[in-house]
């Protein structure tokens, strides 16, 4: 293991001319991502011992560089593409932060370093990086990833796919999220080379010709942007054999629409908590779904499972726990590993919250969380129930049921031509009346996403507060 992660660090490979990035209609080397990392390595040395390094850089290959470039100077790498917050921050406590600029002029400039360093054995020596949760269900965790969760990663040959020749990945992933591992870090450690994407909401248009140019032969988005693509513009994926969701739930609807718009793509759903390197488990979409649920499907190649019957839920369903080398260290706070995932055996596991059903062909089905049930006005509600009820109905492609403060709302994504349809609206309000009549709809024609590519939920709410109120007046 040391060897091999000592050659993905120092190897000749990073002397080779050869193109291995591609971002902005910039092609950079090989040698020129190898000349990047040393001027980070040197900084960092220059300062003496740094355990924690944030690497702050607008330019993806910044943060890929400044990663290569800290864990050759044997220290935490962790990205910033100016997204983290100081109550991200705290988690870490960094020694050093360094601006990366990859443009035309690379440069390397130290950004920040606090008055007192925590001693550098306050994290043990296999944790490389850090991972942040989304903060769906409250504030996001920093989570400690190891050489050891990357190179089983990087090993995992269910995620292989059959390309011609050099594999070429698109990159939408942001770095401070797992899918980062899986765009660029498994795919140059396999040889390939990694072209970005503009965000959908930048230049969605750029997609095609990118594809075209530098034969991306595969893509991971998150499920809310595969599934606007597919809906907006499936011809920036028309050219991409192979394609992958992950983050949230793949919704049939989206499968459907992208084969009647003519994508005979090979379609992957992924599933993994945050608390693992990047996914647990995989299902490749058959050429004809007639399941009404995408599978989240068996685990991957290095990683196990439990199903385990929960206190409080469906009877037939399990809660799923995770183990193997793609379970990740723990949780970081203040500095300090706090929090180890481990079951009684000292085993790496991860009890994630989720409950599953097998299906016919034994591969499982999401069905829900422990803590997804909601209250309303004192009768619990399925809600993965409800959003998968809903979203089996006719001309109906996503739900959504959210819950704050006293508003409970099922937001509905459903065929735009038919956002002002009445028989579509009493459809979708027949079924959500039958979990309670308290919860209220609303059609929308895309849901708004984050800057990782997931539902942005506090936007949804927003928007049904102020049309709440325009209603009332």
């Amino acid at each position: 293991m040391t060897d091999t992660w000592h050659e993905l660090l120092h190897g000749r490979q990073w002397s080779a001319p050869d193109t291995v990035w591609v971002e902005d209609g910039t092609e950079y080397s090989r040698a020129d991502v190898g000349r990047l990392a040393t001027a980070v390595e040197a900084v960092i040395r220059a300062g003496g011992p740094a355990r924690v390094v944030v690497i702050r850089s607008r330019h993806k290959l910044g943060c890929f560089a400044g990663q290569l470039g800290a864990w050759r100077a044997g220290s935490v790498a962790v990205a910033d593409d100016h997204t983290l917050t100081e109550h991200d921050f705290d988690r870490i406590r960094p020694d050093l932060t360094l601006t990366v600029s990859a443009g035309p002029h690379p440069s390397v400039e130290p950004a920040g370093q606090p008055a007192g360093r925590l001693p550098p054995e306050r994290l043990p020596e296999e944790i490389v990086a850090v991972n942040y949760t989304s903060g769906s269900t409250g504030s996001r965790k920093a989570v400690a990833v190891t050489r050891g969760n990357l190179l089983a990663l990087f090993g995992c040959r269910d995620l292989d796919v059959p390309v011609p020749g050099r594999l070429t990945a698109g990159s939408f992933a942001t770095p401070t999220y797992d899918g980062w591992w899986f765009d660029t870090w498994r795919t140059v450690a396999a040889g390939g080379r990694v072209v970005c994407l503009p965000h959908v909401n930048d230049d969605v248009f750029a997609w095609p010709g990118l594809a075209r140019t530098y034969g991306i032969g595969r893509l991971l988005l998150p499920a809310a942007v595969l599934a606007t693509v597919v809906e907006v513009l499936p011809e920036a994926v028309a050219d991409i054999p192979w394609l992958f969701s992950g983050g949230e739930q793949f919704r049939t609807s989206t499968y459907r629409q992208a084969r009647q718009a003519g994508l005979r793509r090979h379609f992957v759903n992924l599933y993994g908590p945050t608390e693992a390197t990047f996914a647990t488990h995989h299902y490749r979409l058959p050429e004809d779904l007639d399941a009404p649920t995408v599978p989240i499907g068996r685990p991957l190649d290095g990683c196990r499972q439990l199903l385990r019957p929960p206190q409080d839920g469906p009877p037939d369903a399990r809660e799923l726990v995770v183990y193997g080398p793609f379970v990740c260290l723990g949780y970081i706070d203040r500095g300090v590993l706090a929090h180890r995932f481990r079951d009684a055996a000292g085993e790496a596991s991860y009890d994630t919250g989720d409950l599953v059903r097998a299906d016919g062909d034994g591969d499982l089905v999401f069905a829900g969380r422990l803590d997804g049930g909601v209250k309303v006005n004192g009768m619990r509600v399925d809600t993965a129930a409800l959003e998968q009820r809903v979203t089996a109905l006719p001309r109906v492609r996503d739900c959504r049921v959210v819950q704050h403060e006293r508003h409970t709302v099922a937001f509905v994504r459903t065929d735009p031509a038919t956002l002002g349809d009445p028989a579509t609206r009493s459809r979708i309000e027949t079924v959500v009346q039958g979990f309670s009549p308290a919860i209220g709809v609303r059609l929308v024609d895309r849901y708004p996403v984050r800057a990782g590519g997931k539902v942005d939920v506090p936007t949804l709410m927003d928007h049904y507060r102020t049309t709440d109120r325009a209603e009332e007046t």
